[in-house]
């Protein structure tokens, strides 16, 4: 069996296994917001509700592309590549719930994220954090089922989004 087969079949497992451990998901949270991740019109999101301190990440954008080599003008070179293509974007930040009642007020730092890949003919991957912000909203709700609002001062571009979405418990 390949090499790369046995550790695709290894990850499927181990990632099986860790979306079913009731440890693995413990204290954690799926929403689905507008302007959440920032940049995104809609995204999807993983909060770790477990304390007053909350870890969340997301992702609001997705895009891919492929692309075969290409001989245009038939003069016996390729202008165009081969190569395949994933890029994703969201964001990574840490709240502080003031209260872990019903009502949640919070306050958040984080940054926007990036990675992107390519292989084929030119291969490559990068990663970066950028775009800090920083904001404040609440929640309404438990971990079971939540709503919440928040607005962002976004340090770069020193403009303001407001976010706002649904959570659950998974």
């Amino acid at each position: 069996m390949p090499r790369i087969f046995q550790k695709f079949i290894l990850l499927l497992f181990f990632t099986n296994l860790a979306l079913s451990s009731r440890i693995a998901r413990a204290d954690w949270t799926l929403n689905i917001g507008y302007h959440n991740p920032l940049y995104s019109n809609l995204g999807v999101n993983f909060l770790y509700w477990g304390s007053q301190w909350n870890f969340e990440i997301g992702v609001g954008w997705v895009d891919g592309d492929a692309q075969q080599a290409e001989d245009a003008d038939n003069n016996g070179t390729n202008e165009k590549e081969s190569s395949v293509s994933a890029a994703v974007a969201g964001d990574l930040d840490l709240k502080y719930r003031f209260m872990t009642g019903t009502f949640s007020p919070f306050i958040q730092g984080g940054f926007g994220a990036t990675t992107y890949a390519k292989v084929g003919d030119s291969s490559g991957a990068d990663a970066n954090l950028g775009s800090p912000f920083v904001g404040g909203g609440f929640f309404i709700g438990k971990q079971s089922f939540h709503v919440y609002v928040a607005g962002n001062y976004l340090l770069e571009s020193k403009d303001t989004e407001v976010q706002g979405g649904i959570g659950f418990d998974i």
